[in-house]
């Protein structure tokens, strides 16, 4: 009588898809559909009450009900908010028995009739929650399950595995990282952060999206009842003390999501984990160590950091003595010490309120609410059957195949997601160019972030911030060479080997659409897990070494190994891409992203240097650089083979020589002292780019004598400036170096030819300045028509295919980043192919 004009029919599920069409087709009037199986029973009023909870209920599209059960008796528990994420991750959290509203079944949800196994109602509400809809319990539903000995639900579960498979696999979308990740931070968010100097709440999965904010005293309610019914009320699982202040700087910082990952990480082995920012502009660094007798805590917490459970037994322990040990250096609790470096606010100094007073005032202000109950009964008289509201992130990370999983959200529609993973991020020639295609495809509208997966540091000398959206560690211990499996002479780890931590690593690059490998070979691993999630996988090549006995070897050879995984390899060079596709690999993943100078430099800057260089007087003497390692790829015996001939002969040479010696076992004695004994000094190695470039603008040549090599960068660097490079012809020189008219390349089949070689050409360039001058010219205008936002333009190209919709224009503004040509209208390609 409260629905006169609306007619609700009951059908059998056996005709459930027949019934909705015939009811959608006959009622005009129709507004909900109620399911009932034959041997299942109802109450006089459910409908009404049902329907009636529908009806006033906003953005809600079904009613499902508590399992009450006949038979074999039972009763279990729904009765909490409804969660996509534990429907999707856990189990079917809805009876087929609940009253569905007809603009769920007019926008073609359907019954699956291929599934003849059962869980066909299980799709149902995943079709459902694929088109936006959401369900809601109602405790007193009116609704009563049979239940047998044996059922079809029975045989259901004996093959569940092979139904669930069916349903990731038609749900993909569902089962994504990205949308489950989305939901938890909605409806089950995984960090409580306690903001110590405004008494508030932020409940959240990724702090830089919109998020819950409540009252201390409000928390205090909640987690008083998830104590008593935490399947039905829940705090976050992690919890987390700080100033709002050091928040905001983690994350201006772009540090704070993987942070928040790493104390997830460390709270799972540790009692508490503690934390403590320290400015520093020239590095971002993360120094995890544990706090024991032996290595005593000696920073300052800022922010403490504990699992529920953990807090829940502080509270519930009736002498403070053991956690309020937490304010000495030893403290008794099993401690983790987090530091971290980087370029803080200058308000990290002055914020003086004490974290470790802040936890212990809220856990004693969890005591003496009026909440707390000592010995507290469940009132719900259902059974529970659902996981605690607080361990929801358990099931996320199990269908996710990861953990800790990455707290970072993304939008769908956003912009496309770079992981760029090095082993260490110092100032070699892989770094370098990592961080000049990172901020070439940003200024392209992509969104690049920095893995590092060695050494926790990241020397900032790019001088510019905003190269990467994020800096992540992974700050364990990871082997970055090497495994119990070998291929082709090359030891290396596969994704069931625990060195691998393939979990941990799939959690650390959660939230990527594509993932570039810059040389780290343990990563290789898990990149074939990673490509089947959808995650576009690029390995970067730059080299292809050289064993002591000459024989090839290197990341080349991983990458053979691994092809299978890649949807693309890039190299720096047509020599080594010929390489990979004589050695098996399609052509069709292959990808030439040829170098161009690390670093920006204004042209007017340019300019000036090359002015100077032509005003220099030809009565000065040569000056001739090395910069590199001193080492035998570098070929740091020709170098010196090299130097004592030209000091032989008498010749004006001004030798700078900058670099670091590496301790070898196959030479007797310093290189360092060697040097010296011909007075030519070592100097220590530079990084800053205005060092190399005053360096590079001082010398008239810049000598490589290396053993092998991929492109090097010194070279392009130093022909920008007018710099002449006489190089040995290896690896990919030739392609950077036309023979005689932008540089000097020398080929021999030893180091002693080469080395008298090297002398000859220092000696002629010395006494004919105006060829040196012809080889300057060249060059440096050459390689101002090179560019990296000219040499990514094929990357980009092909990363606006992958992702159509969410690249910046489209395919087409990559297509018409043509690289720019020289004055004589040659590409640089067509340069190499004539010299």
């Amino acid at each position: 009588s409260r629905y006169p004009n609306k007619r609700i029919y009951l059908w059998l599920s056996s005709a459930r898809n027949y019934g909705i069409e015939y009811c959608l087709r006959t009622m005009p009037n129709l507004a909900a559909v109620y399911f009932l199986d034959a041997d299942n029973r109802i109450t006089p009023s459910m409908v009404q009450e049902a329907m009636a909870l529908l009806e006033s209920s906003v953005d809600v599209d079904w009613i499902y009900p508590n399992i009450d059960k006949f038979g074999i008796p039972g009763a279990t528990n729904y009765n909490t908010a409804y969660s996509r994420l534990l429907h999707v991750s856990f189990d079917n959290i809805c009876e087929a028995g609940s009253l569905v509203s007809k603009r769920l079944l007019d926008a073609g949800i359907r019954f699956d009739e291929a599934m003849k196994s059962g869980f066909e109602d299980w799709d149902f509400w995943l079709q459902a929650i694929g088109a936006g809809f959401r369900g809601r319990n109602h405790p007193y539903f009116g609704f009563d399950y049979r239940q047998r000995a044996e059922s079809m639900l029975r045989d259901s579960n004996r093959v569940r595995s092979a139904i669930l498979g069916y349903l990731r696999e038609k749900h993909k979308h569902l089962f994504a990282a990205d949308t489950l990740l989305r939901w938890e931070h909605e409806e089950a968010p995984r960090f409580a952060f306690v903001c110590i100097d405004t008494n508030s709440v932020e409940l959240f999965t990724d702090p830089k999206v919109d998020h819950e904010i409540i009252s201390l005293e409000e928390f205090v309610r909640r987690y008083w009842a998830a104590i008593l019914e935490p399947d039905t009320f829940g705090v976050p699982p992690f919890i987390l003390f700080m100033q709002k202040v050091h928040l905001d700087d983690l994350i201006r910082a772009g540090l704070i999501h993987n942070l928040l990952w790493l104390g997830d990480r460390l709270c799972r082995s540790h009692n508490f984990v503690s934390l403590h920012l320290e400015h520093d502009d020239a590095r971002i660094q993360i120094d995890v160590r544990e706090i024991n007798d032996k290595d005593r805590r000696e920073k300052r917490p800022m922010a403490w950091m504990c699992t529920l459970d953990m807090f829940r037994a502080c509270i519930e322990d009736v002498s403070d003595d053991w956690v309020r040990s937490l304010r000495l250096p030893t403290p008794s609790p099993k401690t983790a010490e987090i530091v971290v470096r980087g370029p803080f606010s200058a308000e990290i100094k002055g914020a003086a309120l004490s974290a470790t007073n802040a936890l212990l005032a809220v856990m004693g202000t969890m005591r003496d609410s009026g909440y707390a109950q000592r010995d507290a009964k469940r009132w719900m008289w259902r059974c529970a059957y659902l996981p605690d509201r607080s361990q929801y992130y358990k099931h996320l990370e199990a269908s996710i195949g990861a953990a800790p999983i990455m707290p970072r959200l993304v939008q769908p529609d956003g912009p496309v997601r770079v992981g760029f993973l090095l082993p260490i991020a110092s100032f070699g020639g892989v770094e370098k160019v990592a961080y000049a295609m990172a901020k070439a495809l940003r200024q392209l509208g992509c969104e690049p972030h920095l893995f590092i997966l060695g050494k926790a540091v990241y020397q900032n000398q790019s001088g510019d911030d905003r190269m990467f959206e994020s800096v992540n560690f992974l700050s364990d211990e990871y082997p970055l060479w090497g495994g119990p499996h070998v291929f082709a002479g090359h030891e290396l780890l596969m994704g069931g080997d625990p060195p691998a931590k393939s979990e941990e690593l799939l959690g650390l690059l959660t939230g990527l659409d594509v993932v570039v490998n810059c040389q780290v070979a343990p990563a290789n691993a898990v990149f074939g897990e990673l490509r089947r999630r959808g995650v576009k996988v690029i390995n970067h090549v730059h080299v292809l070494d050289k064993t002591f006995t000459g024989r090839d070897a290197g990341h080349p050879y991983l990458t053979l190994a691994f092809e299978h995984a890649f949807d693309l390899i890039l190299t720096c060079s047509k020599d080594l891409l010929h390489w990979l596709h004589a050695m098996g690999v399609p052509l069709a993943k292959l990808l030439e992203v040829s170098n161009a100078p690390s670093y920006e430099m204004p042209s007017s800057q340019i300019d000036r240097v090359l002015a100077a260089r032509r005003a220099r007087s030809v009565e000065e003497p040569l000056r001739v650089l090395f910069m590199g390692r001193l080492d035998m790829q570098k070929g740091i015996e020709r170098l010196y083979g090299m130097a004592a001939e030209t000091r032989r002969r008498g010749m004006a040479i001004d030798w700078q020589i900058i670099g670091s010696e590496v301790v070898s076992e196959n030479h007797v004695g310093s290189w360092t002292s060697r040097f010296e004994e011909l007075g030519i000094p070592i100097r220590p190695p530079i990084y800053a780019a205005d060092k190399i470039t005053d360096e590079l603008a001082q010398a008239d040549i810049v000598v490589l004598p290396s053993r092998w090599e991929g492109a090097p960068l010194t070279i392009l660097e130093a022909q920008r400036l007018g710099c002449v490079p006489v190089v040995a012809a290896v690896g990919a020189t030739g392609e950077l170096i036309a023979d005689g008219q932008d540089g000097i390349l020398l080929a021999a089949h030893d180091d002693w030819d080469l080395t008298l070689q090297f002398a000859a050409t220092l000696q002629r360039l010395c006494d004919d300045r105006a060829d040196l001058e012809r080889l300057s010219t060249i060059g440096a205008a050459r390689v101002s028509t090179v560019s990296w936002q000219a040499n990514v333009a094929a990357l980009a190209a092909q990363l606006a295919l992958w992702f159509p919709t969410r690249w910046k224009g489209g395919p087409a503004h990559a297509a018409t980043m043509a690289p720019k040509r020289p004055a004589d209208g040659k590409t640089l390609q067509q340069r190499v192919q004539q010299s």
